[in-house]
């Protein structure tokens, strides 16, 4: 209740949109970042006329209903981005705001502005307070989003306490802050401080609103339980008496109140018309630019696109890093696929993700696609989160594999939301070597393989590598984690794309095979010498590659059969936890502490990912079954 004159403002007066066609590429995007107050969202949403009845509004935090606990942007229409953790929603307003600079330079020409839209956030002490909408606004401030505006609730409310001077913050990262005192007892102050904000177009703004939470409750206003708690039946008959309705009646909304929102939406059709005329316009004299722009919104691929990525030639084509291939892959695409943005955490050098075909984004150059990201890992994912939400963007990013921790709020996010953002992740393993455990990456991949809708993918050769990015570039709506080595790998003589797109494929087989080595990165090479060596000692061995395990067990059961039969003694090699294995293996060669410094190698020995171990390990499990007398 004491975010609602904001929310009344912005949807009546200020913010364009289109209730009809709520995909509308030029609308303003509204992003409530404290997702806990989603009933009010869910208000506007009814009062200005998009597909949420008054059935709806009562089946609030109802299973299977449009109206759920906090907003999920692929549940309901006019919803922009998922957002209950708090700092997620701020942080990915960045990104929607970054895309609109972006389109805009890219796409505007003189009289004709596709992409002029503002971003609003409606956020409260919680999400200010959240790490990653530090990182986030930072970057907004250096960037010069000036088209992105901030509606602070300063309702000085939270149960810890919070004392901290949140507008001096924000002058630090280069923000406009503004101060509205009072919206108890009207809107001219804000209006006037919006007004203001939309003005100033080098600098994004944060207007610090002062509220009361809970407000017009007789007991709840102005405490934390408002927050959480359900006002009761008194309560919210004396609320109702506060503000001149009838206290015996429910979900009701008065014909004055009725008749100034459908005056609103009919401003905001009337603003869409405006646009498709002035689109038709822009069609006919830039079709080419239509086009893609129509391409890059349906979310469909430029044809070909995938066929672009390298192939590996034996004999040919020295052995690399699969991270060296990763920048080999994102460049062969990039210059074909405008809609490929993104960057680095501060390790471009290391992560090898910088593209040829562009420049940096910068304040100057918002027409550049490459994101210098700073040492933000959660921001850098979340902004990324509202790139692909803003719509006509595959939105990438890097750091290494370690420092996914940090970024896992929002990575998580992206799975939920469906957004299919590409997260290149190097320096994949205790390989990395001299760094030592602090940066040796070891629980990362399982923590990110037990997430549901996503990919993680550890590739072994420069086609896996580019298996990997096709995998990833073709499900738009699964997130990818490409896991890439430091080092160097050697190519895999059997490996093709076309193999390692199902996930897992036979890299060295033998007649009648008494065992099956499993390995992913650069285990593989490992498994396959050791495959040599039993093969000399009277072990037939099989070797699989399991670059994707997400994207095998989505193969028929037949296929997976066909490469795993189940009744073969079965060993899997990999330099990471060891969990989520024992679905796929009967023993495992992996990690089940932290790693140590030293060199690559000699790390790797340590732990026992040597050819010799491997050999070892395999003898004394053909042993066991042998045995045991089955499998």
């Amino acid at each position: 209740m004491g975010c609602a004159p904001m929310a009344h403002l912005l949807w009546n007066e200020v913010m364009k949109y289109s209730a009809s066609d709520p995909k509308w590429i030029n609308r303003d995007r509204f992003v409530l970042s404290n997702g806990h107050a989603c009933a009010l969202q869910y208000t506007m949403l009814h009062l200005t006329g998009y597909n949420l009845s008054v059935e709806n509004l009562k089946q609030f935090r109802k299973l299977g209903s449009q109206t759920p606990g906090h907003p999920e942007s692929f549940v309901t229409s006019g919803v922009e981005v998922c957002t209950g953790p708090l700092g997620q929603g701020i942080s990915n307003a960045v990104g929607l705001a970054v895309a609109e600079k972006h389109l805009a330079a890219s796409f505007n020409t003189p009289g004709m502005s596709l992409f002029d839209n503002f971003t609003y956030v409606i956020c409260g002490d919680g999400c200010l307070q959240e790490g990653v909408s530090c990182e986030a606004s930072s970057l907004a401030g250096h960037l010069v989003l000036g088209k992105l505006i901030v509606l602070y609730d300063d309702n000085k409310i939270t149960i810890d306490g919070f004392s901290e001077d949140v507008g001096k913050r924000y002058v630090a990262y280069g923000w406009q802050v503004l101060t509205v005192d009072d919206v108890s007892g009207g809107i001219k102050s804000l209006r006037e401080a919006v007004n203001t904000a939309r003005a100033e177009t080098e600098k994004p703004t944060i207007i610090k609103i002062s509220t009361v939470i809970g407000y017009g409750s007789p007991s709840k206003a102005n405490s934390h339980a408002a927050h959480g708690a359900q006002l009761g039946p008194e309560d919210l008959a004396g609320t109702k008496e506060f503000y001149g309705l009838d206290p015996t009646k429910s979900f009701q909304v008065d014909d004055d109140v009725k008749a100034a929102y459908a005056t609103s939406t009919a401003a905001g059709e009337a603003k869409k018309q405006e646009w498709d005329s002035m689109y038709a316009k822009y069609k006919e004299a830039n079709p080419e630019k239509a086009a893609e722009l129509e391409r890059r919104f349906s979310g469909k691929l430029p044809d070909g696109i995938t066929d672009k990525l390298p192939k590996f030639e034996i004999g040919t084509d020295k052995d690399k890093a699969t991270r060296q291939f990763s920048n080999l892959c994102l460049n062969a695409v990039a210059g074909d696929m405008p809609e490929l943005i993104g960057g680095s955490a501060d390790l471009t050098p290391s992560n090898l993700t910088a593209l040829k075909c562009s420049g940096d984004f910068q304040k100057d150059t918002p027409e550049g696609r490459y994101l210098r990201f700073g040492v933000r890992e959660h921001g850098m994912s979340a902004i990324c989160n509202g790139l692909y939400a803003y719509g006509g963007f595959r939105p990438f990013c890097a750091t290494f594999l370690n420092f996914v921790g940090y970024a896992l709020g929002a990575i998580r996010l992206s799975a939920l939301s469906r957004f299919g953002v590409i997260y290149v992740m190097t320096h994949d393993s205790i390989g990395l070597g001299e760094d030592g455990p602090t940066h040796q990456p070891v629980e990362m991949i399982e923590s990110l393989r037990s997430m549901p809708n996503i990919n993680v993918f550890r590739p072994a050769d420069s086609n896996e590598t580019s298996a990997s990015y096709q995998v990833a570039l073709e499900k738009g709506e699964t997130p990818s984690v490409i896991c890439c080595s430091r080092s160097g790998v050697p190519a895999i003589e059997s490996s093709t794309i076309e193999k390692a797109t199902k996930g897992a494929y036979i890299a060295v087989d033998a007649a009648d095979p008494a065992l099956v080595l499993i390995g992913t990165g650069s285990e593989v090479g490992i498994c396959i010498k050791a495959a040599k060596e039993l093969a000399d000692a009277g072990i037939a061995t099989r070797v699989v590659s399991m670059p994707c395990q997400d994207i095998f067990l989505e193969q028929s059961d037949e296929y997976q059969k066909s490469v795993l039969p189940g009744n073969i003694p079965t060993l899997s090699v990999e330099a990471a936890a060891i969990h989520g294995w024992h679905r796929f293996s009967h023993a495992q060669v992996a990690m089940t502490r932290f790693g140590a410094s030293g060199k690559g190698g000699a790390v790797f020995e340590a732990f026992g990912f040597s050819t010799e171990n491997v050999v070892n390990k395999s003898k004394a499990l053909v042993e066991f079954y042998k045995k045991a007398g089955s499998v």
